[in-house]
């Protein structure tokens, strides 16, 4: 009697039928752990490196930007390096009857008993026996705050916002002077420059001896020089300054100073020096 099934057909000779073994449906694959943990251990690994990078290239000192700004002495930047003296405004306004604030010894100006004492416009660091006022930061230390060290000043106390200020021949400025190339017989008082340095300015002032055209040729170029770069937006405040030894032209901007012989003007240097100074320190936000 032939073996049926269980469902009436007949069983296969040789035993009972085997079990198929269930095979898997493929669905692309398991997660791939360990590409996945190799690329977290790369990113991992970059932003370590990256962070390293922002902390050293960041000031330990707490310095604010345009603090590190005054502290620069790059050699990249034109001028020669002056320390800074501080901010801070005296009491009062300004009038022709008031003395300015001296030049520190070795300064090279006008009225000094020898023009030529200093090869430089910039004098030696002391030790300070006088502090910034008004709440204003104190100088760099070591270096005077009741004088100024550089002939064009470069930074230190200044005189407040004034408006319809004379200081002489008929001629109305604003304290610290607005952006201009001004009429040759505006002198800006000494104790304003520093003022619009602070305002992120350039000052740039010159003194030619009287009759010398050739000095007031060198002038002319540079007006138009100045103007040229006011209009692209350069803070600069061009004017003469008697303070200047005769013949010679001087540019300040915030710890920085630039002072030639007419005779040795360049062109290249005096526009780099108003390109990059200009907006280069400004701790009140005039170039956002």
């Amino acid at each position: 009697m032939d073996r049926k099934s269980p469902a009436g057909g007949a069983a296969p000779a040789g035993g009972p039928p085997s079990r198929r073994t269930p095979v898997k449906v493929s669905g692309g694959g398991g997660f791939p752990t360990v590409p996945v943990g190799i690329a977290a251990g790369v990113l991992i690994v970059v932003g370590l490196i990256v962070y390293l990078i922002i902390q050293s290239n960041s000031s330990d000192t707490g310095l604010s930007g345009p603090e590190k700004a005054a502290a620069d002495t790059s050699s990249s930047i034109p001028g020669t390096y002056v320390p800074d003296q501080g901010r801070g405004h005296f009491t009062g306004g300004y009038t022709s009857s008031r003395p300015p604030t001296p030049f520190c010894e070795g300064v090279a100006w006008s009225g000094a008993d020898t023009a030529a004492v200093a090869a430089t416009p910039t004098a030696q660091a002391t030790t300070a026996d006088a502090t910034a006022s008004d709440g204003a930061p104190e100088g760099t230390p070591t270096v005077p705050t009741n004088c100024y060290n550089s002939n064009p000043p470069s930074s230190g106390k200044h005189l407040n916002v004034q408006r319809n200020v004379d200081v002489g021949n008929g001629n109305i400025i604003k304290i610290p002077p607005d952006p201009d190339v001004y009429p040759r017989d505006v002198d800006i008082p000494r104790d304003a420059i520093a003022h619009a340095l602070e305002h992120a300015g350039v000052f740039l002032g010159y003194n030619c001896k009287q009759g010398d055209t050739a000095c007031d040729d060198v002038i002319t170029q540079i007006e138009d020089l100045a103007n040229a770069r006011i209009d692209r937006g350069d803070r600069v405040s061009m004017a003469h300054d008697s303070d200047l030894v005769e013949g010679t032209i001087g540019l300040s901007s915030w710890t920085r100073v630039y002072v030639f012989k007419y005779e040795d003007y360049d062109k290249g240097e005096v526009q780099r020096f108003m390109e990059k100074n200009s907006c280069r320190y400004d701790p009140e936000g005039f170039c956002r």
